[in-house]
């Protein structure tokens, strides 16, 4: 007897490879560093956990999403034009800003 694989579930059928669009390295960073973006502003208690739909701040998670989108961004730096640079350094102060201002109402509460 021959062990077969499981059956998979039906998906969309596979794009040929003319429509395919090649993902590289910078794309992949730039979507990264919008999902650290995300986990940040979720760790900040300022938007829903699309999972659980409940805002919930986690201050030591959005510091650790802030600070490895900046570093990702530094890597970004050279490769980005004038508009995108500032979009990113936009992104990044207004992230660590509201860190601090999340961070003062936490411990004026506790």
């Amino acid at each position: 007897m021959s062990e077969q694989p499981p059956e998979q579930e039906e998906s969309a059928p596979p794009q040929d490879a003319a429509e395919r669009v090649p993902l590289h390295a910078p794309d992949l960073v730039r979507w990264c560093v919008s999902l650290l973006a995300t986990s940040a502003w979720q760790g900040l208690g300022l938007i829903p956990d699309p999972a659980t739909r409940k805002v919930e701040r986690n201050l030591e998670d959005a510091r650790l999403a802030i600070d490895a989108a900046a570093a990702l961004i530094e890597h970004l730096r050279p490769r980005a034009g004038d508009a995108e640079r500032r979009e990113l350094d936009n992104l990044l102060a207004t992230l660590r800003l509201n860190f601090v201002e999340q961070a003062g109402k936490e411990q004026a509460s506790g």
